[in-house]
Parts: structure tokens; sequence; C-alpha cells
């Protein structure tokens, strides 16, 4: 009985320690997600037509730790149909992947008709707040 005693106040003591999970971000409800739409445009300065098979690749994607891929949080693609840059896009996500902590890049690419890699972002483009339009810069691959 007096071993109960001591060891009551021991074992209260780490029940109290004990932490629970707690919400960061969006939640979401059931099987609602909290979509998000980010939209922008992606150009570059060169005074080049793009083909008029290209296609416009735009994702969002977690570069949050170093020295491995980055996950791809969400994607999109279109054919330009002719159109020439500036290209205009919109791209949903869902924010309850989004870490208020993690570090988010968007990045860009044009391919040709054939799949051929012919623009691409080269630097960070950090996920801007929702609501906020980005800007991609992209630069040519050079064969």
């Amino acid at each position: 009985m007096k071993r109960l005693h001591f060891l009551l106040p021991l074992i209260a003591s780490l029940a109290a320690c004990e932490t629970t999970p707690h919400a960061t971000g969006p939640q979401e409800t059931g099987s609602t997600k909290a979509m998000i739409t980010l939209s922008g445009h992606a150009t570059y300065r060169e005074r080049i037509a793009l083909p008029p098979a290209a296609h416009l690749s735009v994702a969002i994607s977690d570069v949050s730790r170093m020295d491995t891929a980055a996950p791809v949080i969400a994607s999109t693609e279109f054919a330009t149909e002719g159109r020439q840059v500036p290209l205009a896009f919109t791209l949903d996500y869902d924010a309850t992947k989004i870490d208020p902590h993690g570090r988010y890049a968007v990045s860009a690419r044009i391919t040709d008709g054939g799949g051929q890699l012919i623009w691409i972002t080269d630097t960070h483009t950090a996920l801007p707040a929702v609501g906020q339009p980005v800007e991609l810069m992209l630069v040519q691959v050079q064969r």
C-alpha cells in the first residue's frame, strides 16, 4: 500500500506531461477539403515565340527538406494552343497539405509538342499568401 502512495503522484505527473496534438492551419472537415486557388502568370524576357503545340506545367512543391526530392503538393498542365507569354494560369491546391512552418515553392516549365523542355524557372519562388498572385520568370534551356 505504501508503494502505491509513492507511485501514484509519479504517474500523475507523467500523465500531465503528455502532449496532445493541436491544430495548425486549416482543417479538413469530413471529406471536404479546404481548396485554395493560386493564380498567376508565367513569362520570360526574350522575344521568342513559343511553338504552337507548347505545354505549360506549374507545380507547388514542398521544399522544406534539403537533399531530397521535393514532394509535389499540386500541379497543373495545359496546352498553350498558340498563345504567347505571359501565360495566365490557375492552380487549385488543398490548404490542409500546407504546414505553416514549411517552405513551399511554385515552379513552371514549358515543353514543346514533343515533350522537350524549352523554358523553366531557375530560381526559388515562394508560395504567396492566400489571394496573392504569383509571377514566374522562366529562362531558356540551353541545348
